[in-house]
């Protein structure tokens, strides 16, 4: 499905940084989609959301916030009919909450703000970018060079992106639904620069808390990338162990899970022949992961239990339960914990002597119990 614009326009915030704030310079109406610049325009600001120098980070509206946006764009959200009018209005809505926020703040500085109501394959989504000027040149019409101002779409310098069936979805949950669900991601323009400017606290949004959902989707996203590709095939089992290895390093220490480091233990297992184009592919690996339908963030807490779901195995019958971790069982006659499915028989092998002798002893009660009986 190709990009099917609903409504789009641009508001100019009017700040450099050090020096006062000046009135905004407002559009009065929307784009004319017939026009290809302006289509050029907004295919290049949503072509690039989300790809390298510009990963995304997925949360909410703050519950407690002093923006009257989140409370603006519900109300844009639960109109039954596409509106330009209100569509304007949100727009307009924004750019206050922008101001407001930006007056204060001496090393803000503003920007040419894009405002898109847009719908592709993934859904439909409401998208706030801040572009900036940049430097080029151009021909003349005797071939001679000169100076232009053009905006920079190699990157968006900070952008907010919220999904509307996922809002919805948020929306009619129930409190404890809601802590794994996201339904807004936001930009920081590198891996090391913080998402959490005013750009996007002016628009109400804070990073989410749904670690378990990004922890299994970046365990099995991670996998499932070099399992679709011949050439990462057959080293997919090797970079997964590496990945859970990391998450138990992450949560031994309790630090952050981040993208760059997961790129950096994929990179490790590309083949030698992708020497040159390495980049290339460790951009489509993260870009992949940090997508809007797969939904890992740049940075996230780590889900404990859920990592334990892909390490250890775990069962509870009525009189006995068991859990160990994964890497002990196996069919072959030397594993540890050894799996005969034919016989339905666990067998534990190579018992330690603490183990031995915590066993013996219950055998011991055991059997004392039945004597005095």
């Amino acid at each position: 499905m190709e990009t099917k614009v609903n409504f789009a326009v641009v508001h100019e915030l009017v700040k450099e940084q050090y020096k006062d704030i000046l009135d905004s310079n407002i559009r009065n109406v929307v784009f004319d989609l017939a026009v290809p610049a302006v289509l050029k325009l907004i295919e290049g600001a949503v072509g690039i959301y989300g790809k390298k120098n510009n990963n995304a980070h997925y949360g909410t509206f703050a519950k407690k916030t002093a923006s009257e946006y989140p409370k603006d764009f519900h109300a844009y959200f639960s109109q039954p009919d596409l509106a330009e009018k209100s569509f304007m209005e949100l727009t307009q809505s924004a750019m206050g909450e922008l101001h407001a926020t930006a007056k204060p703040l001496p090393a803000a500085s503003g920007g040419y703000i894009l405002f898109v109501d847009y719908e592709s394959a993934q859904g439909r989504f409401f998208l706030i970018a801040m572009l900036k000027k940049r430097d080029g040149l151009r021909l003349n019409e005797n071939l001679e060079p000169e100076e232009l101002i053009e905006l920079d779409l190699n990157s968006l310098y900070q952008a907010a992106r919220i999904n509307f069936e996922r809002y919805g979805k948020y929306v009619a949950a129930d409190e404890g639904e809601r802590l794994e669900l996201n339904y807004l991601s936001f930009l920081s323009q590198t891996s090391g620069r913080s998402a959490a400017g005013y750009f996007v606290n002016s628009l109400g949004c804070m990073v989410g808390s749904a670690s378990s959902q990004a922890t299994k989707n970046l365990i099995l996203e991670s996998t499932q990338f070099f399992r679709e590709r011949p050439d990462l095939y057959p080293r997919r089992l090797e970079m997964k162990d590496q990945v859970l290895h990391y998450l138990e390093k992450k949560r031994e220490s309790g630090d952050s899970v981040k993208l760059t480091e997961v790129e950096a233990i994929a990179r490790q297992f590309f083949p030698a022949t992708y020497e040159g184009q390495a980049d290339d592919l460790a951009g489509e690996f993260v870009a992949h992961l940090n997508s809007e339908a797969v939904g890992v963030p740049v940075e996230f807490p780590l889900s404990k239990a859920t990592l334990q779901k892909y390490t250890h195995v775990s069962f509870k019958a009525e009189n006995w339960q068991l859990k160990f971790d994964r890497d002990a069982l196996g069919e072959d006659v030397n594993s540890e914990i050894l799996f005969l499915e034919k016989d339905r028989k666990l067998i534990l092998n190579n018992l330690s002597e603490e183990a031995v002798a915590v066993i013996r002893a219950a055998i011991n009660e055991k059997k004392d119990e039945g004597v005095n009986k």
